[in-house]
């Protein structure tokens, strides 16, 4: 999942580049928390390694799955705030649903993806 990650990654980063030459800093804020997921599982895959190394514990794949866990629970944080911000119901409703369900079903296929190899 790494290289999913990597593409999402890019995908958002210019979705927010073009976004914020149009003008609109407003949506690129709530477009950012899109970011979280993707970034953690590719950091998870340079760090959880060295992380492993420290304690006998935790293996790098368990390390991952935390980052990644970890990740989901900032994220639904940051999504349910800005969308305090969002005046209208539909919108905000529409707002949790997309950003809210895309990051929890994007973690979700990367934990399946690692849970084979636990």
């Amino acid at each position: 999942m790494l290289t999913e990650s990597l593409i999402l990654f890019v995908l958002v980063v210019m979705m927010c580049y073009f976004t914020l030459r149009s003008g609109s800093r407003g949506i690129v804020l709530a477009l950012l928390p899109l970011l979280i997921v993707p970034g953690a599982n590719i950091l998870a895959y340079g760090l959880a390694p060295q992380l492993d190394k420290l304690s006998q514990a935790l293996s790098a794949n368990h390390w991952r799955i935390l980052f990644v866990l970890g990740a989901l629970v900032v994220t639904m944080g940051l999504v349910g705030g800005i969308s305090r911000n969002i005046k209208r119901v539909t919108a905000r409703r529409a707002y949790l649903f997309v950003c809210g369900g895309f990051s929890f079903l994007f973690s979700f296929l990367i934990l399946v993806s690692a849970l084979p190899v636990l």
